[in-house]
């Protein structure tokens, strides 16, 4: 994927995102930045004062003191006077320690919410984009932007905050440093511009640096749901030692492209420091071998060079991080807006959906993404509230078909109606029918949480209602626990069958108008078939049902009609038994 170059799509979506909280964070930096500036002020009139170097020194730094508190100041003794001072001194000093605090809790929590708005964006554009185009992606694309890639902006948001007050605070010393010696001031511009021009090279160094670190985490994702999801398969192949290896490999060359960033950001640090103390030096001898200047003047100048130089060494190293951050933001960025661009129209909508006529596909055409794969569908009308087979060999295309017919996609030509309305026209079509697969998706926590998920206001009387129907209550009932039994990853503690109940009760709780069972028997022995099958009779005459198979002999008594798939072509419903002669 393309990045596109800079930071400013990062500062815009920052700005946009909360700009009273940016402004808030602006006027914590610049409140920060004036009451430094102050108490740098004070500094030499309190040296003055405490008669430094015998009391001489050059022209002092005018405080910004209404006329009247400057003649009260004029009349006290030198030791008032310079306890006075002492106390204002400690008091700008604890101001500008609250405010900095102020600062510090604001910009954590900032940063730490646009990190969540990155995320929430878009697990929001994931969650709403077609399933056509998600398909053609891999799952570990979206969880390295999730997660690495937000986290990295999230670091590089942190730098960019220290980098606003990085920014408020060199100016305040400019100013003050300008009022002791204009020439020495303006000599130490220049040198820190040269300084800056020659590491330049360091910032683009940073920005390549981050766009292949990317690539490399994406490895490492891809990497760890691969051996994730074939563990099982690898333990019995023995081929532990041989991934092991692998995966070295892909965690070798992603820290070789974290230590070559590293390299370059500690290169950068060493030529500001060295850099830094030559010019600190040679900005000294400036000062007292050509422009003489008095002794206090020069103590606080140099005062204000010693910070100033980590300043702009901090702004170097800050610009460098987001440069390093650039290309994360830009994935972010890019995937927001392809995921948008194909987003599902239907994914949010609401309103109800009742078959009770049935289903008509028309003259339709589908090709899959990569063009390998086509089925048409003459003319095919599935009668509501019956239980229809969908035979055919493996690859022939009954998938296809029923991803169709639920609306997950859409094909090229022909028309699919639902009781005589366009499928499109019905958004909430989705929202009323119920998919069991044959992998069916059992999620790590109770029965009770598998049950509830999509149907979060289900009671227990409605759970049981579902487990019975599914033929699965008198299981749960025995379980140490009941409802509330773990059943462990991807439900590894129950049997093949009782995740296959399971999973069907689950889909009988939406209480759906369609229920597609795509081969949820296929991998049971003939006794836990028996028993899907029993619940399959108890729903017969419901709702509409359509149960994907190979063979229809286990489960011909249970049906009343069948759809045959071969190689692409879908053809029309044959009734059996006593609907021989049913139609629409």
């Amino acid at each position: 994927m393309s990045q596109p170059a800079g930071l400013r799509p990062f500062l815009t979506e920052f700005w946009r995102f909360d700009r009273r909280a940016a402004l808030l964070t602006l006027g914590l930096n610049l409140a920060g930045a004036v009451l430094e500036g102050l108490g740098l002020m004070l500094l030499l009139p309190l040296l003055t004062l405490a008669g430094v170097f015998g009391g001489t020194a050059g022209p002092a730094l005018s405080l910004p003191l209404p006329a009247g508190l400057t003649q009260t100041l004029d009349g006290l003794a030198p030791t008032y006077k310079l306890l006075l001072m002492l106390g204002l001194f400690v008091s700008l000093i604890a101001l500008q320690a609250v405010v900095g605090l102020l600062r510090e809790r604001h910009s954590q929590r900032l940063q730490l919410r646009f990190v969540d708005h990155l995320r929430d964006t878009l697990f929001g554009a994931l969650a709403g984009a077609r399933w056509r185009f998600l398909a053609q992606h891999h799952s570990s694309e979206f969880l390295n932007v999730l997660t690495t890639d937000v986290a990295r902006v999230g670091n590089g948001t942190l730098h960019l905050l220290l980098l606003l007050t990085q920014l408020a605070l060199l100016p305040v010393y400019l100013v003050v440093a300008f009022q002791l010696s204009p020439p020495v001031t303006g000599l130490a511009l220049l040198t820190g511009a040269a300084l800056w021009w020659v590491l330049r090279r360091s910032r683009d160094m940073a920005k390549q640096s981050g766009t292949v670190l990317s690539r490399a985490n994406q490895a490492l994702f891809s990497e760890i749901q691969e051996f994730l999801g074939a563990l099982k398969l690898i333990k019995i192949h023995g081929e532990e030692n041989g991934y092991q290896r692998q995966f070295a490999q892909v965690t070798t060359h992603l820290r070789e492209h974290q230590l070559a960033f590293n390299e370059v950001r500690t290169r950068s640090q060493l030529a500001f420091r060295i850099g830094g103390s030559l010019a600190l030096a040679a900005l000294t001898y400036a000062a007292l071998v050509w422009v003489q200047l008095p002794a206090a003047n020069l103590l606080v100048l140099i005062a204000i060079f010693s910070r100033t130089l980590p300043q702009v060494s901090g702004i170097h190293m800050g610009l460098q991080q987001l440069w390093h951050m650039a290309p994360a933001f830009a994935s972010w960025q890019a995937w927001v807006t392809r995921l948008r661009a194909h987003r599902d129209e239907s994914a949010n909508a609401v309103g109800s959906v009742t078959l009770t006529a049935g289903l008509h596909l028309s003259q339709i055409v589908y090709r899959h993404p990569n063009g390998s794969q086509a089925i048409e569908i003459p003319d095919l009308l599935i009668p509501a509230r019956r239980t229809t087979a969908i035979i055919g060999q493996t690859g022939s295309g009954k998938t296809t078909l029923l991803d169709l017919l639920s609306g997950l996609n859409e094909p090229q030509s022909g028309s699919i109606l639902i009781d005589g309305k366009p499928l499109r026209a019905d958004a909430a079509w989705r929202r009323r029918l119920a998919y069991v697969p044959q992998d069916c998706a059992i999620l790590d926590g109770t029965i009770r949480a598998n049950l509830t998920w999509g149907a979060l206001d289900a009671d227990d009387a409605r759970l049981l209602a579902a487990l019975e129907l599914a033929a699965a209550a008198h299981f749960v009932q025995g379980l140490p626990h009941g409802l509330d039994t773990w059943v462990g990853e991807r439900g590894v503690r129950l049997s093949g069958g009782e995740k296959q109940r399971l999973a069907l009760a689950r889909a009988l709780l939406r209480e759906p108008e369609l229920l597609i069972l795509d081969e949820a028997t296929s991998a049971l022995d003939r006794a836990h078939q028996q028993i899907v099958i029993e619940a399959l009779r108890r729903l017969h005459g419901r709702m509409t049902v359509l149960i994907v198979t190979h063979r229809d002999e286990e489960i011909r008594h249970l049906l009343d009609g069948v759809v045959r798939v071969v190689a692409g072509r879908v053809g029309a419903w044959e009734p059996l038994g006593r609907h021989a002669t049913t139609h629409l």
